[in-house]
C-alpha cells in the first residue's frame, strides 16, 4: 500500500495559524490606514467630538481594502494579505469614498441628535432607542454596501440599492452583521473606545465570514457568468 504524504502546511493547524496571521496583518493595516482616528479619540474630550468625523473619512476605503483582502483569504486565493489590501485600496478608494461618505454623514446627524436628547426633557427616553436602532440599521446598510463594493464593479447608485436589497434577500446575513456591530459597540461602550484598533480586524473578518451567502447571491443574480 502506498501512503500519500501530507503536504507541508496543508494541515488544519497550519491553516488556522495562517488565518490568525492574516487577520492580525489586516488589523494592523486597517489601523495604519486610519492613523488619525486614535489621535482624534484622544483629543475629542478636550477639543470636541467633531474631530472624530473627519478622522473617520479614511475608514471607508480602508474597510473596503480589508474586506477585499479577507474575502480573498477566505476563498483560498494564494497571496499575502498585505498585497491584497494594497491592491483593494488602489482599485476601490475613489468609489469607496463616494459610497461611505453619505452613510457617515447620516450617522453623524444621528449622533448629534443623540447628544442633544437631554435637552428634550421627558421625550428623551422614548427617542433614544429609536435613534439607536436607526443608527444600527444605517451602519449595517453601509457595511453591506462596502462588502458589495469590495467584490463587484457596480455603479455607486446600484451599490446603494443592493445594500438595501440585502436586508430582505439575506435577512440572516444582515441580522448577523447588525449583531456583530451591536456587540462590538456595546463592548466598546462598556470598556473603552481605545480597544477599537485591537478589535477592528477581527470584527471585519467575522463580517466577511458571515456575509459569504450574500455575496454568493449577488454574484448569482446580478452578474454575468
Amino acid at each position: 500500500m502506498v501512503q500519500k504524504k501530507a503536504e507541508y502546511g496543508a494541515g488544519p493547524l497550519f491553516r488556522a495559524a495562517g488565518t490568525v496571521a492574516g487577520v492580525m496583518t489586516g488589523s494592523a493595516l486597517l489601523v495604519l490606514a486610519n492613523v488619525l482616528l486614535p489621535a482624534a479619540l484622544v483629543a475629542a474630550p478636550f477639543a470636541g467630538a467633531w474631530l472624530v468625523l473627519p478622522a473617520l473619512i479614511p475608514a471607508g476605503p480602508a474597510l473596503v481594502a480589508c474586506i477585499y483582502a479577507f474575502n480573498r483569504m477566505l476563498t483560498g486565493h494564494e497571496g499575502q494579505v498585505y498585497q491584497d489590501f494594497i491592491r483593494g485600496y488602489r482599485m476601490n478608494a475613489g468609489q469607496a469614498l463616494q459610497v461611505w461618505l453619505p452613510y457617515l454623514l447620516v450617522l453623524a446627524v444621528i449622533a448629534v441628535n443623540l447628544a442633544g436628547l437631554p435637552s428634550l426633557g421627558p421625550a428623551a427616553p422614548a427617542l433614544r432607542p429609536a435613534l439607536l436602532v436607526l443608527a444600527l440599521l444605517v451602519a449595517t446598510a453601509g457595511l453591506n454596501a462596502l462588502l458589495l463594493l469590495s467584490r463587484f464593479s457596480f455603479r455607486t447608485r446600484d451599490v446603494y440599492r443592493l445594500s438595501l436589497y440585502s436586508f430582505s434577500a439575506r435577512k440572516r446575513v444582515s441580522l448577523g452583521n447588525a449583531g456583530i456591530l451591536f456587540v462590538t459597540a456595546t463592548l466598546l461602550l462598556m470598556t473603552t473606545t481605545y480597544l477599537l484598533p485591537l478589535l477592528a480586524g477581527t470584527v471585519v473578518f467575522l463580517v466577511c465570514l458571515n456575509s459569504r451567502p450574500l455575496l454568493a447571491l449577488v454574484e448569482e443574480k446580478f452578474t454575468v457568468a
